[in-house]
């Protein structure tokens, strides 16, 4: 029977909970497992520990030192890099860290049996049943698909190989395709999540009549490549424009997942994730700074977040105060939106007309006519 890790320790008695697992865990001889749940650990630290910063890092060392024994690491010596030049072609996070990841139930799903996948092998193999070895991500700006790999290299237990487009693609004709090639001939050496990012920089449809050719013996170089890859190890492309890939790409992957933006449980989530990062107890505020966060991906989020804790602590003002008053000057300054921001703020937070007012920066007969709207449409 395969017992499942827990989603969080993150409650009491976490911590006890969490020796308890490791021990099962490592007994069992899985050393992947232990790092998996040494990551959980890390993103949920349990109230026991009264440090939570030191205490990850110290998990953090002494995975860093694991990984290291088990040969998983790689060392600088084996980098691919481009000829002429010695620029590494990738980058190594031997430690992915995916703290405050936050997606809707399917993705979530999806991503779950990826994992389970890699947690079952055997099982599968017995079935004749194929690992998932490709997946690509699709999706705007700042929803998560980079944060995604990390979670997968996190929950797996390897390093997380991502290529440097910067170094990767050259002007000189026949380059960027070998390059493409030393870089995919050197994530196969031992298990980890190559992430392949800007993936349409590379995969670009091959129409373009002023292209000279080298377009199209990049992306076949690509196809080829992705057609040998083992399935023992993961490899995850990512892009936010899935409409310039070459129509050829698409098959070549066993998953293709799309991130949305997130809706308002999920922008709830990722706040209150950034409050208890600062251990601030915030609830009824960010249930109304997620209300009047409509079409803000994750990372807007945590850019405003970051900001406003900046300007709280240079002014020495409340949190709470100028996380609303970024809230108005941001948010909707008229219809059904506003009207809502307005509610929300006098039913949640107890603001009078005038206060709601200062928050929004309109007229407090400006808010009453937005509360009356509300009520009356009930």
């Amino acid at each position: 029977m395969i017992r499942k890790f827990r989603e969080s320790y993150r409650f009491s008695g976490g911590l006890e909970q969490a020796v308890v697992d490791l021990v099962r865990t490592g007994c069992a001889g899985s050393g992947s497992g232990v790092r998996q749940l040494a990551s959980r650990l890390i993103r949920t630290v349990p109230p026991e520990i009264s440090d939570p910063a030191a205490f990850a890092a110290s998990l953090q060392e002494a995975m860093r030192a694991g990984v290291e024994s088990a040969g998983l690491r790689f060392v600088a010596e084996d980098l691919p890099v481009e000829a002429g030049t010695d620029l590494p072609l990738v980058s190594i996070d031997d430690t992915p860290d995916s703290d405050g990841l936050v997606l809707n139930s399917f993705n979530a799903s999806e991503l779950a049996e990826i994992v389970e996948e890699r947690r079952r092998v055997d099982e599968l193999l017995r079935s004749g049943v194929r690992l998932t070895g490709t997946v690509l991500l699709c999706g705007p700006p700042g929803v998560g698909k980079t944060m995604t790999a990390r979670w997968l290299a996190a929950e797996v237990g390897v390093p997380l190989v991502a290529i440097d487009l910067s170094s990767l693609v050259s002007s000189f004709l026949g380059t960027t395709g070998r390059n493409l090639r030393s870089v995919f001939d050197f994530a196969g050496k031992r298990p980890c999540v190559l992430l392949l990012d800007e993936f349409d920089a590379l995969a670009k449809r091959r129409d373009d009549d002023t292209d000279v050719g080298e377009l199209k013996r990049i992306v076949n170089v690509l196809l080829a490549e992705l057609d040998r890859w083992p399935n023992s190890n993961l490899l995850v492309a990512a892009t936010n424009h899935r409409h310039l890939l070459d129509p050829a790409v698409d098959r070549r992957f066993d998953r293709i997942i799309t991130l949305s933006l997130p809706d308002v449980r999920e922008r709830g989530a990722i706040l209150c994730h950034l409050a208890k990062s600062a251990r601030l107890d915030l609830a009824p505020i960010l249930e109304v700074a997620a209300a009047a966060t409509s079409g803000m991906t994750g990372a807007d989020l945590v850019g405003l977040w970051n900001g406003v804790r900046r300007r709280a602590a240079l002014r020495g003002e409340d949190l709470g105060r100028m996380l609303l008053t970024e809230i108005g000057q941001r948010g909707p300054h008229q219809g059904k939106a506003r009207d809502q921001l307005c509610r929300a703020m006098a039913d949640q937070l107890g603001f009078s007309n005038r206060q709601i007012a200062t928050y929004t920066g309109v007229s407090h007969p400006t808010v009453a006519a937005a509360l009356l709207r509300t009520r009356s449409s009930e």
